[in-house]
């Protein structure tokens, strides 16, 4: 059996290919650490505070989060490590300085309506509507309730 010859460069000096060197030769990798803060503000038709802030509780949050990578020129900007918690320590905060995290945004009020044959005034129970005027809402707001709002429709998953 004949022995192949390869044309490797040779080590000069203890070098090899010194010349001709790697493109990420003298570069260096850097751990790069951002923090992002997000908010999120749901609307929640709810009997009281309390059962509005359970419902958020139980059926909001984060379900995911995508962290973006790509190329920075050939070399690849990769996640490396990643976390995310809830900080209530932050609502906290927010509520002494900026107000409640939660609070009423509108009532659900029966329309206003005008009877076109008699020209009566009267109010439609069957087609309301929701109001944010403050100053038209007749229920004050409650922290809590014994009546829970029960979900008449089923999940499509």
């Amino acid at each position: 059996m004949q022995k192949k010859e390869t044309n490797f460069p040779p080590i000069i000096d203890g070098t090899y290919k010194k010349d001709d060197p790697h493109q990420d030769i003298g570069k260096s990798k850097y751990k790069v650490r951002r923090h992002y803060t997000a908010w999120v503000e749901y609307e929640v038709v709810a009997n009281s505070k309390e059962e509005a802030e359970d419902a958020v509780r139980d059926h909001g949050g984060i379900e995911k989060i995508e962290w973006q990578e790509g190329y920075y020129g050939d070399d690849p900007v990769e996640v490396v490590a990643e976390d995310y918690n809830f900080d209530g320590d932050t609502d906290s905060d927010y509520e002494k300085y900026r107000g409640p995290c939660t609070q009423k945004v509108a009532e659900c009020m029966p329309t206003e309506d005008q009877d076109i044959d008699t020209n009566e005034h009267f109010l439609n129970y069957e087609d309301p509507e929701w109001v944010h005027d403050f100053y038209r809402w007749t229920e004050e707001e409650k922290q809590e309730s014994d009546k829970k709002v029960v979900s008449t429709k089923e999940m499509p998953f």
